[in-house]
């Protein structure tokens, strides 16, 4: 419902439109020639690997539009001027900062680059970055939206292979599943201009050792070169393959598996008992140092251990809850991103609504739903004509605007 005009309203400014960019032309171009038939929609591709090997880098080179790149020890955050909007990031497709899908268009061919995060974030655990991940693979698969193939990048200028990246390898072959590798190109990248000798040997260890059996399977090698040929060339490796793949991890959360009993949330809860085990091995020795240091008298030293013990049990009480997170089942992963998402809603400034807005957050309320004081926008899919629930992910809706879901009763405006 429009907002009636008033002498103070209209005598406020106009904002101006937002300019019509490259991007809009590409993503309304796509809404009007695809057809539905879904072997004639966007190629979709999956982009993924370790936080700072160039995923945002290779992306901007396709898309019209920069992607936020991260230049520091901790990786970028998308919405850090609010830590709150994060927590946005486990509920759907739209918005987050976790998974993003990016259209652009490489030679005739309209294309969906899906911008994944790596397994070695400093701000997310290895089971919210799954959680998200798998969320995003379920949502697909209902929308019809099949991988074409997945791009894997390293940075070459890693001078060895840390367990940080060598942990992404592992579950990058745990999401995938080897029956899927022939659609895989595995790209390094930062690469210098001409190549220094030590890259050259490091690109031979990855594909005489770490990358082989990954090749053997069908999965081919390439070089992002930081230009927009280069990243076209990879993306054409995809175009050409006939077969689109549904990863091993999509298959599984779309039979209804909890995390824990995919592989690569096996994989997790593997590493997180290892963790525990070093944690309780660490804090046993903490409590030694902290006896020695009251026998001693030493309370400045006694102080620092105390505070390195907290910051163990914190770390100790996460993992719990990671493990926690790794068994819900999807009514409980449901209801804790709703809650996720209300604390959100509720750190955020209040904001103005439109006198039937608040009619209807009001009804809400009396039938048992949360107030709603400010609900998200959504977007629909850039080839679909309906909004989806950005809650439940099943109820979906035409009705363009303020929208409740009959399911859950989440809010959500609807927007194009």
């Amino acid at each position: 419902m429009a907002v009636p005009m008033t002498p103070e309203s209209a005598s406020k400014p106009v904002p101006a439109p937002p300019p019509y960019s490259e991007q809009d032309r590409i993503w309304d171009a796509a809404r009007e020639t695809l057809p539905s038939n879904i072997e004639e929609k966007p190629k979709l591709i999956a982009v993924m690997g370790p936080t700072g090997t160039g995923k945002s880098t290779f992306i901007s080179k396709l898309a019209a539009r920069e992607m936020k790149i991260g230049h520091h020890l901790h990786s970028c955050k998308k919405h850090s001027q609010h830590h709150e909007k994060a927590l946005l990031s486990d509920v759907g497709r739209s918005g987050t900062d976790q998974v993003e899908e990016v259209p652009c268009k490489v030679g005739d061919e309209y294309v969906i680059l899906v911008d994944t995060p790596g397994f070695n974030d400093t701000h997310r655990s290895d089971t919210e970055i799954l959680t998200a991940l798998a969320d995003w693979m379920k949502s697909s698969y209902h929308d019809e939206m099949i991988l074409d193939g997945i791009i894997y990048l390293h940075a070459i200028s890693d001078t060895r292979m840390t367990n940080s990246s060598l942990r992404n390898l592992h579950m990058f072959r745990r999401l995938v599943g080897n029956h899927n590798l022939k659609n895989v190109v595995l790209a390094t990248t930062k690469w210098s201009v001409p190549p220094h000798e030590d890259e050259l040997r490091r690109e031979k260890d990855l594909t005489s050792e770490f990358w082989s059996t990954m090749m053997a399977a069908g999965s081919v090698v390439e070089r992002f070169e930081n230009d927009a040929a280069s990243a076209q060339r990879l993306v054409k490796k995809i175009l050409r393959l006939d077969k689109k793949i549904v990863p091993k991890i999509q298959e599984e959360v779309v039979h209804g598996k909890k995390l824990a009993d995919t592989e690569a949330g096996a994989y997790i809860e593997q590493a997180i008992a290892r963790l525990q085990k070093e944690h309780e091995e660490e804090k046993q020795t903490l409590l030694e140092e902290v006896q020695r240091a009251r026998s001693e008298h030493n309370l400045a030293m006694q102080k620092a251990l105390e505070a390195e013990r907290e910051r163990l049990d914190k770390r100790m009480a996460e993992r719990v809850e990671e493990q926690r997170q790794l068994h819900m089942t999807t009514n409980e992963a449901l209801q804790m991103r709703i809650n996720k998402l209300e604390q959100a809603r509720q750190a955020e400034e209040a904001v103005d609504l439109t006198e039937s807005e608040e009619e209807l957050a009001q009804a809400l309320f009396v039938q048992g739903a949360s107030t709603i004081r400010h609900a998200p926008k959504v977007k629909r899919g850039f080839w679909h004509s309906r909004w989806k629930c950005q809650i439940c992910k099943e109820r979906k809706t035409e009705k363009q605007g303020l929208w409740t879901c009959p399911d859950c009763k989440h809010v959500q405006r609807n927007i194009d």
